[in-house]
């Protein structure tokens, strides 16, 4: 594991304003969506996007990524 990598992360309560659909600060590229949006995907039966909880989320710029 590099020690620049993120294993899982949580949003601090003050940094969020309630939006269903943001990009984190530092997680440049990623989207972070919230619950009611993860909800309305599976509603609506969405198939093309992966959706990661964010205590899982991993992202190492040292692993390939055919190896995740």
């Amino acid at each position: 594991m590099h020690k620049e990598a993120i294993h899982g992360f949580s949003l601090e309560p003050c940094s969020w304003q309630g939006e269903d659909i943001f990009r984190p600060r530092g997680l440049y590229g990623s989207l972070v969506v919230s619950e009611r949006f993860e909800r309305f995907v599976a509603r609506h039966e969405f198939t093309n996007m992966r959706l990661t909880p964010t205590e899982q989320y991993v992202w190492d710029p040292l692993t390939p990524q055919d190896a995740k």
